[in-house]
């Protein structure tokens, strides 16, 4: 169990990171994040080796809650509702700090890497809702479930380019799901 005041600084990393990274975006400076925390750098490297590290831990939360929420929408709503109520979710989340859809698509951290897995299992989630509605007949059959995540990753990622609102997320996202749907 960590020291009190590691754990402390751990929370205090995270608050000063979530602040950063919802002003300036996933790419604030890490040594800004230290001073605001109110830690040395050696502190914040030691808690999160890398940028995608303190990245993923302050989203873990976020991807558990998406994890949590496809069997749970799965349960209520018919497939292609709830793939598309879940994408809504997913892209929502991946818009959530400016830099961060980016970082989904292409983290380089080892995919074997414990600080991966509540991305891993966001991802499988979704992947379940896609495969789910391919089996009805919802989705087109040639459909790649991966393929779709990282579409609403691209929707999130327009988005951040020129902050156009939420309301552009869902068209864009609503385009996207009727790409995918199934002839029949």
């Amino acid at each position: 169990m960590p020291r009190a005041d590691a754990r402390r600084n751990y929370e205090r990393l995270l608050a000063a990171a979530r602040r950063a990274f919802t002003e300036q975006g996933v790419t604030a400076s890490l040594d800004d994040i230290a001073r605001a925390a109110g830690v040395g750098s050696g502190t914040l490297y030691r808690h999160f080796p890398s940028r995608d590290r303190l990245i993923l831990e302050l989203m873990r939360e976020s991807l558990d809650g998406l994890t949590r929420l496809a069997p749970a929408l799965a349960a209520e709503h018919p497939p292609a509702e709830a793939l598309t109520r879940w994408l809504d979710a997913y892209s929502a989340h991946a818009a959530g700090f400016r830099g961060l859809a980016a970082t989904l698509v292409t983290t380089d951290l080892d995919p074997d890497d414990p600080s991966m897995l509540a991305c891993h299992d966001a991802q499988a989630a979704g992947r379940a809702l896609v495969s789910a509605a391919i089996a009805t007949g919802d989705v087109d059959p040639a459909t790649d479930p991966q393929d779709v995540l990282d579409l609403a990753a691209a929707v999130a990622w327009i988005i951040e380019q020129a902050p156009r609102g939420d309301d552009q997320r869902q068209r864009l996202l609503a385009v996207t799901v009727r790409g995918i749907a199934s002839d029949g």
